[in-house]
């Protein structure tokens, strides 16, 4: 998962601190049939929106989304 090869670089380069700190964003199809399954994962801490955006319902389930 790109996500925790993102998290680990970031140790790498400087510490564990830092590395927990930083918050990535999964940028890939974020929609409301994933969004639970996606915010599981540990080294995703939000995602980006695009398409689903564009339709109300769609963006709404996302904004309310709740773990």
């Amino acid at each position: 998962e790109m996500c925790t090869t993102i998290r680990e670089t970031v140790k790498d380069l400087y510490n564990e601190e830092t590395a927990e700190n930083v918050r990535i964003q999964y940028g890939g199809s974020v929609k409301p049939a994933n969004i639970k399954e996606l915010m599981a994962k540990p080294n995703i801490d939000g995602g980006l929106v695009g398409g689903a955006s564009l339709v109300p319902d769609s963006y709404l389930a996302l904004v309310n989304y709740q773990d």
